[in-house]
């Protein structure tokens, strides 16, 4: 529960959760005061202007009126004389007269007043099928338009006097003002057969605690000082809306920064797209794309985005319902490029968007005459043939209140005769932050539904207007039923009904991060430095196929990640992204092998290293996984190979741990989450959208950068130091010392060797000269290469290791790829154990203090093409003859399909690197695998029995 709610503050999801979950019918109720609590101001306001424009009051009314104000109405007597005042404007004007004025009044300057919150409660109330009542002081002159647009039936108001039909300039009868509000709810309630202790009432006035006192359910809404005082007393729900008329200095810099981020950002594309040999559609698109993020990002503005997936439907006649100015800026976000539109005939001479609009080719059509307007669409089907679509707002022009305005049949006539898709988009609050008219932009988040495409074969003229109307409804639905997304707040008030089952949070990040950019881009430019990663876990016995197929499938729900293909930004810079599939083509990549007789280890290794070294599909999820059969004792193998760049072995182990099961039924109570929606991204629009971003926050960076410098003036010695060592660390990388020429060869095939032994062991050997478990694997590796070169006549000279460094921390995100690396000269020519684990333990302890390369020129790695990345990469990587990895694994046994897993075995990718091993705790054994390169290691049943040597040599010194 936030702060706000802690204090009786409601959100207006909560007001309208209240409303659904609350009784329902005709029977109940809810009363709405007008003035401040359905509009933001009064409507007295614009009746006031207009009557002094027109010189309809007296400078001497004018002069009491504030007179009046400023002390303070008080009292009915007070209200009534304030009442008169402003009424005798109206003297001698007849009823007919009064009521166009109204109308009039209403869609010029009161409807931009109303709280879209309010209008959406109103429409929770109506939904509920409640009896609706507008409730208010002012006159039916000042209230009819709205209840009339809100499809608001009764209304309760101070009447006005006539005398045959003229406006008498006096009331009709009591003021609807404090005890009269209260007094006329009452008089209503019997009349209609209202249940006022289940019913609602909403207001913003100290005035009216005797109308909230009337029901049973009193709400108060932007409510002044006392109101709120009583209300916190009282324990009545408290809310406030967004104001609607008050800017600031600080939204007219945003609104001047989001229109220049546009102009400048489409310029930018637009010449880009040239100069790099484009078309001039290719300019004008990523033009868009850049206005799109740099407009929003400097205004801003975020767009908030449900179906994003059926923007796939391309090319259509895309229809928006027109609510503000700002659905250009929103539209441009949305759709990143590939469209056209429809405008009035004045935008055409705007300045710098006209310009803008007729380089994308709007058709501007005169919307007084209808012939005109329809030979304008007609090269719009021509761009639609061509793969250009159409975005229009069929309303025709901007709506004056939330409603949905009627839709006019031209775009539809358009996508009718093209043969295309009308792709209906629903924008639902973009008028709350640039309003009709308004000239300001507001912060905040639009929200925006895209719904499914509706096809349109078989459509004729006949058909149209039921085609049309379908269309609308549609758009009528998703406003009246919408609800929020993760991204939005949600409170959950009254009983809770099921929940749907939800995925682990895991794997969420939306884009790669340097390091893991720079992965996935290496090994497009060097297939050796191909960065699949392994799992290899031994099973007692082979589970049943189809249970074992669809745990897999039951798993890419668990983990939206394995639906999630890689989607590189346009010229291949840039953070690639994770993008949900449409569907998942679980044969390819879930397989089955069975072993031939003898069905031995050796076999089972080999089937798991080639079917780890493929490389993954990089149009797909970058995952597989391999059920082997056959083995002798009938056991089984499972084997599954990610690509690095989705997680690090930790980030692995944690997903491992939540996917196996603990016992080896099936769990009748496990969640069953709901299939993904789809995703799309357009490569133009990650490397326009990443670049605004680096724009947007560089004046951030530059400050913080500034302060770090400040604050490293103040420590020069520290400071100097720090320079030093990453000069020396960048040094080292460039000059890193050559590995073994025993080693040297690179390229040849993956190796899958696996040692195992007590993990209780091991650590007990290392601790008994002061180290840890990484220690002694360490200084056993490098023994092991002794002994290997001693085997093969070589020299034992220094042997270069990296090792990585985790920096994930308990509070992090789970998955994703949180490590550094550091590299350990290990000298073979060292013989004594306990002097190798002294020196490993320094170094380890070091390492971590000092800057690392990856550190170092991460953030500059997502920024550069694969060919250079790939020489980056491959120049640090391959300095290392040996990679070693440490992963803390269960402690516990845990199944699989049904099937025990007795060993856990991780193989790492070979980086460029000679041999990668990685211990991995399983239940209490140190189960380790081994990945050699089969050019570098020629006799590897050697290395691994000296690697074994090794490892017994630590587990001696206990």
């Amino acid at each position: 529960m936030s702060n706000r709610e802690r204090d009786g503050r409601w959100t207006e999801d909560r007001l309208v959760a209240d409303v659904e979950q609350g009784p329902q019918g005709p029977q109940v109720g809810a009363f709405f005061d007008f003035d401040g609590t359905l509009i933001d101001g009064y409507s007295f306001g614009t009746f006031a202007r207009h009557h002094l424009r027109s010189m309809h009051v007296t400078p001497g009314d004018v002069g009491r009126l504030l007179l009046i104000g400023m002390r303070g109405v008080t009292t009915e007597a007070d209200f009534e004389q304030f009442f008169v005042l402003g009424m005798r404007a109206w003297t001698g004007r007849s009823e007919d007269e009064l009521g166009e004025l109204g109308e009039r009044l209403f869609v010029q300057g009161i409807a931009r007043s109303l709280y879209p919150e309010a209008w959406r409660l109103v429409e929770a109330h109506r939904r509920a099928g409640h009896t609706v009542v507008l409730a208010s002081s002012a006159t039916r002159f000042q209230v009819e338009p709205a209840a009339r647009a809100m499809g608001v039936e009764h209304i309760l108001v101070t009447p006005v006097g006539f005398e045959n039909g003229i406006c008498t300039g006096r009331p009709g009868g009591p003021p609807l003002w404090r005890a009269g509000k209260a007094a006329a709810v009452r008089e209503f309630a019997p009349v209609h057969g209202i249940d006022l202790a289940a019913s609602y009432a909403y207001s913003n006035g100290d005035e009216d605690v005797p109308f909230l006192e009337a029901v049973g359910r009193p709400r108060a809404l932007n409510p002044g000082r006392g109101l709120a005082a009583r209300a916190r007393a009282r324990g009545w729900p408290i809310a406030r809306f967004r104001s609607r008329n008050h800017t600031g200095v600080t939204d007219v810099v945003r609104t001047v920064a989001g229109v220049g981020g546009m102009l400048g950002g489409f310029g930018a594309g637009l010449v880009t797209g040239l100069v790099t040999g484009g078309s001039r559609r290719d300019g004008v698109d990523l033009g868009i794309t850049l206005a799109g993020d740099l407009g929003a990002a400097l205004a801003g503005v975020h767009v908030d985005v449900q179906g994003a997936e059926h923007l796939a439907a391309r090319p259509a006649v895309i229809v928006f319902n027109h609510q503000s100015q700002l659905d250009v800026l929103v539209l441009a976000k949305l759709l990143r490029g590939g469209f056209t539109g429809v405008a009035k005939k004045e935008l055409a001479s705007m300045p710098g968007f006209g310009l803008a609009f007729r380089l994308m080719d709007v058709a501007f059509v005169d919307r007084a005459d209808g012939a005109k307007a329809r030979l304008a669409l007609e090269p719009a089907v021509q761009r639609l043939r061509e793969g250009i679509s159409l975005v229009i707002a069929p309303e025709g022009t901007r709506s004056a209140t939330p409603a949905l305005g009627p839709f006019k049949k031209g775009a539809f006539h358009v996508a009718m005769q093209a043969g295309v898709p009308i792709l209906p988009v629903v924008i639902r609050n973009a008028g709350e932050l640039m309003w009709r008219d308004s000239s300001t932009i507001r912060p905040g988040t639009v929200q925006v539904r895209v719904l499914a495409p509706v096809p349109t074969d078989g459509w004729t003229v006949a058909t149209l207007d039921d085609h049309v109307a379908d269309v609308r409804a549609r758009f009528v639905d998703a406003l009246a039923q919408w609800r929020p997304t993760v991204h939005e707040v949600r409170v959950a008030t009254g009983p809770a009904g099921p929940v749907p089952d939800a995925p682990l949070d895991w794997g969420t990040a939306p884009e790669m991060n340097p390091l893991e950019t720079a992965m996935w881009r290496a090994e497009d430019a060097d297939p050796r430095l191909r960065a699949n990663a392994t799992m290899l876990e031994l099973l007692d016995t082979a589970p049943d196929w189809e249970r074992f197929r669809a745990a897999h499938e039951w798993a890419s729900r668990m983990v939206p990640r394995m639906r999630q293909k890689v989607v590189e930004p346009a010229l291949g810079v840039g953070a690639p992204a994770w993008v949900t599939v449409a569907s998942l083509d679980l044969d390819a990549h879930v397989h089955h092998r069975t072993l031939p007789a003898p069905g031995s280890q050796r076999q089972m290794l080999d089937a798991a290293a080639e079917f780890a070294m493929a490389p993954l599909d990089r149009d797909r999820p970058p995952w597989r996984a391999l059920l082997v059969d056959g083995l002798e004792g009938g056991g089984a193998a499972y084997v599954t190979v990610i690509h690095h760049s989705a997680t690090d072995a930790l980030g692995w182990l944690q997903l491992i741990s939540k996917l196996h099961r603990d016992h080896p039924e099936p769990d009748p109570a496990r969640p069953e989450p709901p299939v993904p929606d789809a995703g799309f991204a357009v490569p133009s629009a990650l490397l326009t959208g990443q670049v605004s971003r680096t724009v947007t926050a560089a004046p951030g960076e530059v400050l913080r950068q500034g302060a770090g410098l400040l604050g490293s003036l103040a420590h020069p010695l520290a400071t100097l130091s720090r320079a030093a060592a990453a000069v020396r660390t960048v040094g080292g990388a460039a000059v890193a010392p050559s590995g073994s020429p025993l080693l040297a060869a690179r390229g040849g095939p993956w190796r899958f060797d696996v040692l195992d032994l007590p993990l209780a062991a091991l650590r007990a050997g290392a601790k008994a000269v002061g180290g840890s478990v990484n220690d002694g694997l360490l200084a056993a590796v490098i023994g092991g290469f002794r002994r290997y070169h001693e085997l093969l006549g070589a020299e034992a000279g220094d042997l270069p290791i990296g090792f990585p460094i985790s920096l994930r921390r308990e509070d992090d995100p789970q998955g994703g790829n949180r490590f550094t690396g550091a590299r350990l000269v290990g000298s073979m020519a060292e013989k004594d154990p306990v002097e190798r684990i002294r020196v490993v333990r320094e170094f380890v302890l070091s390492a971590r203090a000092n800057p690392d390369v990856l550190g170092l020129l991460g953030p500059v790695m997502e920024w550069l093409p694969a060919p250079v990345v790939g020489a980056v990469s491959g120049r640090l990587s391959s300095a290392n003859d040996v990679q070693v990895s440490n992963v803390p694994g269960l402690p516990r046994e845990v199944y699989m399909a049904g099937a025990r897993i007795t060993r856990m075995y991780p193989f790492g990718p070979l980086p460029g690197c000679a041999v990668m091993l990685t211990l991995l705790s399983h239940a209490g054994t140190a189960c380790i695998g081994i990945n050699s390169d089969g050019a570098a290691v020629t006799e590897p049943d050697e290395l691994v029995a000296c690697l074994a040597e090794g490892l017994a040599e630590i587990v001696a010194l206990a």
